[in-house]
Protein backbone atom coordinates (compact mmCIF):
# COMPACT_ATOMS: atom_id res chain seq x y z
CA UNK A 1 0.00 0.00 0.00
CA UNK A 2 1.53 3.27 -1.10
CA UNK A 3 1.43 6.27 1.21
CA UNK A 4 2.43 9.84 0.52
CA UNK A 5 4.22 12.57 2.43
CA UNK A 6 4.52 16.28 1.83
CA UNK A 7 7.96 17.67 1.01
CA UNK A 8 8.56 21.37 0.54
CA UNK A 9 9.43 22.47 -2.98
CA UNK A 10 13.04 23.50 -2.24
CA UNK A 11 13.82 20.10 -0.73
CA UNK A 12 12.03 18.37 -3.61
CA UNK A 13 14.25 20.18 -6.13
CA UNK A 14 17.33 19.02 -4.25
CA UNK A 15 15.96 15.47 -4.16
CA UNK A 16 15.36 15.53 -7.90
CA UNK A 17 18.90 16.73 -8.56
CA UNK A 18 20.58 14.26 -6.24
CA UNK A 19 18.45 11.34 -7.43
CA UNK A 20 19.46 12.08 -11.03
CA UNK A 21 23.14 12.43 -10.12
CA UNK A 22 23.07 9.15 -8.20
CA UNK A 23 21.31 7.33 -11.04
CA UNK A 24 17.97 6.65 -9.36
CA UNK A 25 14.96 6.31 -11.65
CA UNK A 26 13.00 8.86 -9.59
CA UNK A 27 13.20 11.02 -6.48
CA UNK A 28 10.75 8.61 -4.86
CA UNK A 29 13.13 5.69 -5.39
CA UNK A 30 15.95 7.77 -3.90
CA UNK A 31 13.86 8.67 -0.83
CA UNK A 32 12.83 5.04 -0.32
CA UNK A 33 16.47 3.97 -0.43
CA UNK A 34 17.48 6.68 2.05
CA UNK A 35 14.73 5.63 4.43
CA UNK A 36 15.72 1.96 4.14
CA UNK A 37 19.34 2.86 4.90
CA UNK A 38 18.37 4.93 7.94
CA UNK A 39 16.07 2.22 9.29
CA UNK A 40 18.81 -0.38 8.87
CA UNK A 41 21.31 1.91 10.59
CA UNK A 42 18.94 2.49 13.48
CA UNK A 43 18.28 -1.24 13.82
CA UNK A 44 22.05 -1.74 13.98
CA UNK A 45 22.37 1.02 16.57
CA UNK A 46 19.72 -0.63 18.72
CA UNK A 47 21.47 -3.95 18.38
CA UNK A 48 24.80 -2.40 19.33
CA UNK A 49 23.20 -0.60 22.28
CA UNK A 50 21.74 -3.89 23.51
CA UNK A 51 25.13 -5.60 23.18
CA UNK A 52 26.81 -2.77 25.09
CA UNK A 53 24.20 -2.90 27.86
CA UNK A 54 24.68 -6.66 28.15
CA UNK A 55 28.46 -6.24 28.26
CA UNK A 56 28.15 -3.68 31.05
CA UNK A 57 25.75 -5.84 33.05
CA UNK A 58 28.15 -8.78 32.71
CA UNK A 59 30.98 -6.55 33.87
CA UNK A 60 28.98 -5.58 36.92
CA UNK A 61 28.21 -9.20 37.68
CA UNK A 62 24.48 -9.04 37.01
CA UNK A 63 24.71 -11.49 34.09
CA UNK A 64 26.76 -14.62 33.74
Amino acid sequence: MAKSIKINSDLWKRLEQQAAIAGYSSPEEFVEHLIELELARRAGDESEAAKEAERRLRGLGYLK
